[in-house]
């Protein structure tokens, strides 16, 4: 995937360890440099909808600046938020996702489910100000190991706003597949600003696994979606173009029918 880590507290972070105690990862992070993020400043009106990608973080200590970047996706859409990334540190996955809501420039996230499953009793207060290619998030006196303190400013940028009936966050409820090797498997899925995240538990030939996978995302008026797979803990479906059938049965359910390894395999859905 080629993705650089780097020391990075967010919401998206802070998520990570909500199964246990929210220790924040930047703690144990390793700093590689990025690019430098710029961002003009626009607003702190509400943050529309849409998919949104890590261009950068500045991070300053003591008067001292640095940059860095990882490759990271985040959705909002219909009041619930979903981002994903590889850790390079930790060597695994790091997902999340909840409700989201807006109120005088900071985002109010609630995590409901990680990588690790379901979570709750957490809230989390973004600062978030719009720019002209997206958003800037600010982190002042972030608590570090050693009692060190440090500001940190996140630049991200818009991939896109697109909408479509299937926007908002689901989860599986069940799934269609003669696959034996397969005895128990959750998925969660977040479909918005024409891409997708997905986050898969499962348990294979008896071994515990945790995947995911984000990309974009095209719908055409039959139902007929193309997911194009841009990053994911899966090394052979990254940059893979696939065809999915979907269908919206209600506001709250809908199926998706896709081919894996030459067989028809399909999910439903129900609206978190």
């Amino acid at each position: 995937m080629n993705a650089k880590t780097i020391l990075f507290l967010s919401t998206a972070t802070v998520l990570g360890a909500c199964s246990a105690e929210p220790v924040p990862e930047a703690a144990t992070s390793k700093l590689e440099p990025g690019p430098t993020p710029v961002a003009t400043r626009v607003t702190n009106e509400a943050l529309p909808d849409g998919a949104y990608l890590l261009e950068g973080v500045t991070v300053t200590e003591n008067g001292e600046v640095s940059e860095y970047s990882r490759d990271q996706i985040k959705i909002y859409s219909r009041g619930r938020f979903m981002y994903a990334f590889q850790n390079e540190q930790t060597g695994s996955i790091d997902v999340g996702a909840g409700d989201a809501s807006w109120k005088n420039g900071v985002m109010r996230e609630v995590p409901r489910v990680n990588h690790d499953g379901p979570v709750s009793g957490y809230s989390f207060d973004v600062a978030i100000n719009r720019t002209e290619t997206g958003f800037e998030q600010t982190i002042n006196d972030m608590p570090y190991e050693g009692g060190r303190l440090l500001d940190m400013v996140e630049v991200w940028n818009t991939a896109s706003m697109a909408t479509s009936p299937f926007d908002g966050l689901w989860a599986l409820e069940t799934r269609e597949s003669d696959d034996p090797d397969v005895t128990a498997f959750t998925e969660t899925k977040m479909i918005g600003g024409g891409h997708f995240i997905w986050l898969q538990r499962l348990v294979y030939q008896g071994e515990q696994g945790q995947e995911f996978g984000f990309g974009s995302f095209t719908l055409n008026a039959a139902g007929n979606a193309v997911e194009t797979a841009m990053v994911s803990s899966l090394a052979d479906y990254e940059g893979t173009v696939n065809a999915v059938t979907m269908q919206l049965i209600d506001e709250n359910h809908f199926r998706q029918s896709f081919t894996y390894n030459g067989k028809v395999i399909t999910h439903s859905y129900v609206r978190l």
